[in-house]
């Protein structure tokens, strides 16, 4: 019983989720803030301290009594199967049926998420795909703890120099000058993780700008990672940034044999892309740019795509003449579509 299946399927399988939750938002937002502040408490303090924490709920909390006897189960060190047993019979002879039945199924997950050492961002992202987005939307930033952290981040800016503080205004100018390409480009480069550190202290429209361009883990990572700047570290990391973007952009043009391919239309590139085989295109595409395998690779279908990408990274040594000569031949079934 340790997935909660006889749970799962009446609170979800057997109901209309839409409606429950459009008709009680407060409740379900309520079980989203406790569980969060259970796993925050969990990770900061320890299982134990989840106790404290849920001695702390007003009595005629729905399923106080329960989320009590849960919490008291995980912080005792039961076996996870166990805990889940108790609390799918315990639902059982209860027969909760709609609010109560989706309510009881946030908290029993939550909670064995929990002792099973998942992190806050996989708990969220489990409310997430249960509760309909266009009817609740949850604040995916709003944690225990992060106000004391944004306020720490205040306090140390009040004491930059203002070498520092020109320097954090560069580093958010630069930012905001990148294009898509040189998003791409910079966010592959190890270098970049030195700037992340950075990132809470920028103004809030280069935050966005750079949440925007990172995947949401790196991003909550970030954030969530908040600590004290060391002195003159801001400095480092805008002239890291600046010799980045200017290596970046002082990067001699790319004069290889398939230069030029990217300048053919879609039609005329699909019609080469349907004439070549996925060997000849893996060992052709070896080494090359990233905007050279882009331009081949959004112009096949998906499953040759796949198949291409799955050569190249199994694809052991290969002899640069090889390399050449199927680029050649693609070269020259390019000349013939372009004419």
């Amino acid at each position: 019983m340790n997935d909660l299946k006889e749970i799962r399927k009446q609170a979800l399988a057997d109901q209309d989720i839409r409606k429950i939750v459009k008709e009680n938002k407060n409740e379900i937002r309520e079980a989203y803030e406790l569980v969060m502040r259970l796993s925050y408490q969990a990770r900061s303090e320890g299982v134990l301290a989840m106790e404290y924490e849920a001695g702390r709920l007003a009595k005629d909390m729905p399923f106080c009594r329960e989320i009590g006897s849960m919490v008291r189960l995980v912080a005792e060190g039961t076996d996870p199967e166990f805990v889940a047993e108790w609390m799918t019979l315990r639902f059982m002879s209860e027969n909760y049926q709609g609010l109560e039945a989706l309510l009881y199924f946030l908290y029993a997950r939550g909670i064995l998420m929990i002792q099973g050492g998942v992190s806050l961002y996989m708990i969220e992202e489990f409310f997430q795909a249960v509760i309909p987005q266009d009817i609740l939307p949850l604040d995916r930033w709003q944690r225990t703890g992060i106000d004391r952290k944004l306020k720490m981040v205040e306090e140390i800016r009040e004491t930059l120099s203002e070498q520092e503080k020109a320097c954090l205004k560069s580093i958010s100018e630069d930012l905001s000058s990148l294009t898509e390409a040189e998003w791409d480009d910079i966010l592959q480069t190890k270098a970049f993780y030195a700037i992340d550190r950075t990132v809470p202290y920028l103004d809030v429209e280069t935050q966005a700008l750079v949440r925007s361009h990172v995947n949401e883990g790196r991003y909550y990572a970030i954030m969530q990672s908040i600590a004290a700047i060391e002195e003159q570290e801001i400095c480092q990391c805008h002239e890291k940034l600046k010799l980045l973007i200017n290596e970046m952009r002082t990067k001699p043009e790319y004069k290889g044999i398939l230069s030029g391919i990217p300048k053919l239309n879609e039609e005329k590139m699909r019609a080469l892309v349907a004439k070549l085989d996925v060997q000849t295109v893996a060992l052709a595409l070896k080494g090359e740019p990233k905007e050279i395998s882009e331009c081949f690779f959004r112009n096949m279908p998906l499953r040759i795509k796949y198949r291409v990408q799955d050569e190249i990274e199994y694809m052991g040594p290969v002899r640069i003449c090889d390399v050449e000569e199927a680029q050649r031949k693609i070269r020259c079934l390019a000349e013939r579509e372009a004419r």
